[in-house]
């Protein structure tokens, strides 16, 4: 293929990691999900993911589509025109930390671990760098203008709000931002402008600032910010009877942070909004856990947390799934914990439970029974409370390194309703974090894309009467009451919500909203806080409206259609 090419520009820099992040590969690994690497076994983000994933963002931001990044062939098959735009993929820079994470879905009749939907992924720490690299062509015939128009918009989206790239990008994953950005432009038609390229590089071009805090186009962005009543935390298994779970935490380059992922979040989220939408309506919840995730009839629902895909063997009627307008950024502590120290504690966990399973036990008899005189239960009682001392002090000098937060071992056990007394094997210890400072934690920050917030795709012409402004604000309406029980306490997060764990603090005077561009009629809310519309009718009266009207419809449809509770 030899194409005339004019004018060149190349964009270079590192995508950093700003949460964890997954690119889903196909070879065998410790995970159900494994991540994407390269034939030197680097993790790498593909450039086929990337490319598309910019033009999306471009698209979003207002940027119209334009012949550089190629256009299709015909449906005869002639014609088409390949990309003028060239990205590479991106592998990882040194020695990224990758982790497995353990996932569950909750079954909303249960309450419980949806069964058949428990699977772990291969993650990139956040921090995690990539070598990025861009080209773009200016074609013979067309205005080199428009060339440099493009190769600066990816500049600035990805040097400014970045972009999300691979999986749950909607809970939380895969937010990567171009830093140490250098831009350079060639001319590829003169005699001289070719050397300097070819000795140079090209001519390096000023890139304008750059605001890592800018709201996209489109999306209304709700910062909340929190305080646990007490401990808080998204529990990681641990092996050994020492300690059986230890608080989650992420790595961000030398740091280690306790982490609330943005799936727990949103999960959380979700489950209220459900409750609400169902109440309201009287619409049933389906037996089956794929069934519950389409929200069948909550079209609020559906628009903010989407909905789940059709699979094989089910109705073909159904509507295929669908991405929910909603983001919710993991959260992470503001305190840093010292990495070393932190995996020290995690180790000597291990090292003790193996103690504790295996030293100085005697061999069994002959027959297979205990040795004469052995007290085993006993004595492996006081290995456990010996290492647990151990352990102990460990962890207080854990806190006595770090301040904002302070690791407790919480001793539980379970009571037999028969004798009263504690169940057999059901004594067990966990470490607790209590970061209960006001600012402990980073704000909560959502997301919403305003434009994507359509009518319900499971509602059928007949019904379909609303405008999407209505659709829309009704969507914003549930958001809103959500988040007001929150601010009045009626949600939890993390681990042991409904025993005196996780509960939250949310002033819905500190929680702000801010609007970027092309938001439509949510640009009059940029900069208000929650408790301020709350209590202002002129922005509720409508709101309340839309989501009556809603309600009143999908009870109307699911009462015609049987589908009551």
């Amino acid at each position: 293929m030899s194409r005339r090419v004019i004018r060149r520009w190349e964009l270079t820099g590192s995508l950093v990691a700003q949460a964890p992040l997954h690119i889903g590969g196909l070879d065998a690994g410790p995970a159900q999900l494994v991540q994407a690497r390269d034939g030197a076994g680097r993790p790498l983000l593909p450039g086929t993911a990337l490319a598309g994933v910019i033009q999306s963002a471009l698209r979003a931001d207002g940027v119209p589509d334009h012949r550089l990044w190629g256009l299709p062939p015909e449906r005869d098959g002639t014609g088409g025109e390949a990309s003028w735009v060239r990205v590479d993929d991106a592998c990882a820079v040194g020695t990224p930390y990758v982790e497995v994470r353990d996932h569950v879905s909750i079954d909303r009749v249960h309450g419980v671990a949806a069964r058949g939907h428990l699977f772990s992924r291969e993650v990139l720490a956040a921090g995690t760098r990539f070598a990025f690299r861009m080209v773009v062509d200016a074609p013979a015939g067309a205005d080199a203008a428009t060339a440099e128009d493009l190769v600066g918009a990816v500049a600035a989206r990805l040097r400014g709000p970045g972009i999300s790239v691979g999986a749950a990008v909607t809970r939380g994953l895969g937010l990567v931002r171009l830093t140490d950005a250098v831009l350079r432009e060639s001319d590829l038609v003169s005699r001289a402008g070719m050397l300097a390229a070819l000795r140079t590089g090209g001519e390096p071009v000023d890139l304008p600032a750059a605001d890592p805090d800018e709201v996209p186009p489109g999306v209304l962005r709700f910062v909340v910010p929190w305080r646990p009543h007490g401990p808080l935390a998204v529990q990681v298994s641990s092996d050994g009877d020492v300690v059986s779970a230890f608080p989650l935490t992420g790595h961000d380059g030398e740091h280690t942070r306790l982490e609330l992922p943005g799936s727990s979040i949103k999960g959380v989220l979700r489950s209220h909004a459900e409750r609400i939408a169902r109440t309201v309506t009287g619409a049933c919840t389906p037996e089956k856990f794929l069934d519950q995730m389409r929200a069948d009839g909550l079209g609020p629902v559906a628009a903010l947390f989407g909905t789940a895909a059709a699979r094989d063997g089910d109705d073909p009627t159904l509507p295929a799934g669908r991405r929910g307008a909603l983001r919710v950024a993991t959260c992470v502590s503001t305190a840093a914990l010292p990495t070393a120290q932190w995996e020290a504690v995690r180790l000597l966990q291990r090292r003790l439970a193996d103690t504790v399973d295996h030293d100085g036990a005697e061999p069994p008899g002959d027959d297979g029974s205990d040795p004469p005189g052995d007290d085993g239960p006993q004595r492996t009682a006081d290995q456990v409370r010996a290492a647990l001392g151990t352990l102990q002090r460990a962890v207080d000098e854990l806190n006595d390194s770090v301040d904002g937060i302070r690791f407790t071992i919480a001793h539980h056990v379970a009571v037999d309703r028969w004798t009263g007394g504690a169940a057999e094997s059901l004594l067990f210890a966990t470490v607790q974090p209590h970061a209960t400072d006001a600012g402990a934690w980073q704000p909560i920050t959502l997301d919403l894309a305003v434009d994507r917030l359509d009518q319900d795709p499971t509602t059928t012409s007949a019904h379909a009467t609303a405008s999407a402004d209505d659709d829309r604000r009704a969507a914003l309406a549930l958001l809103l009451l959500v988040l007001r029980d929150l601010c009045d306490g009626w949600i939890g997060f993390g681990h042991g919500t409904t025993r005196g764990s996780g509960g939250v603090r949310v002033d819905p005077a500190a929680v702000t909203l801010r609007a970027g561009p092309r938001s439509g009629w949510c640009t009059t809310l940029d900069g208000r806080s929650l408790a301020d519309m709350l209590t202002d009718d002129e922005v509720t009266a409508p709101l309340t409206a839309a989501w009556q009207a809603t309600a009143r419809r999908t009870a109307a449809r699911l009462a015609t259609a049987g589908g009551h509770a």
